[in-house]
């Protein structure tokens, strides 16, 4: 009764596990793909972002990855790791440097301040103006 309007209907599944293998020319943070690595992307980004101004290409074999530039990739992805761990390392310790100073100021100001259910006030020690009890 009713027919497709178009030759191939592709499934959501056929969109998720289609994938083509390729090697990068040039670093895609944004995508965190960085020259030299090889892996599995989908079609679309290959052909919209990667391949464009000679970004990426695609391997058919084995035998057409440039083992040189991959090897300066693993390379460059230790150094970037290192990196990594020494930032987190920092941002901790500026975190528990910031969180110890708050919390000194917290004690110190609890000291400064008595606090009002502790001083003794009573509804006859305080004077709201407009209000007479």
């Amino acid at each position: 009764m009713f027919r497709p309007t178009c030759g191939r209907a592709y499934s959501a599944l056929s969109k998720r596990t289609n994938k083509v293998k390729v090697q990068l020319l040039k670093d895609f943070p944004q995508f965190q793909l960085y020259k030299g690595q090889v892996t599995s992307v989908s079609p679309s980004l290959m052909r919209n972002y990667l391949h464009w101004r000679n970004g990426a290409r695609y391997i058919l074999n084995n035998e057409d990855i440039d083992l040189s530039l991959q090897a300066q990739a693993v390379e460059l992805a230790a150094l970037r790791s290192k990196d990594v761990v020494r930032k987190e390392k920092q941002e901790r310790t500026i975190s528990e440097t910031v969180t110890e100073e708050q919390t000194t100021k917290k004690e110190s100001k609890e000291i400064k301040q008595p606090k009002l259910f502790d001083s003794g006030l009573t509804l006859k020690d305080v004077k709201i103006p407009g209000l007479e009890l």
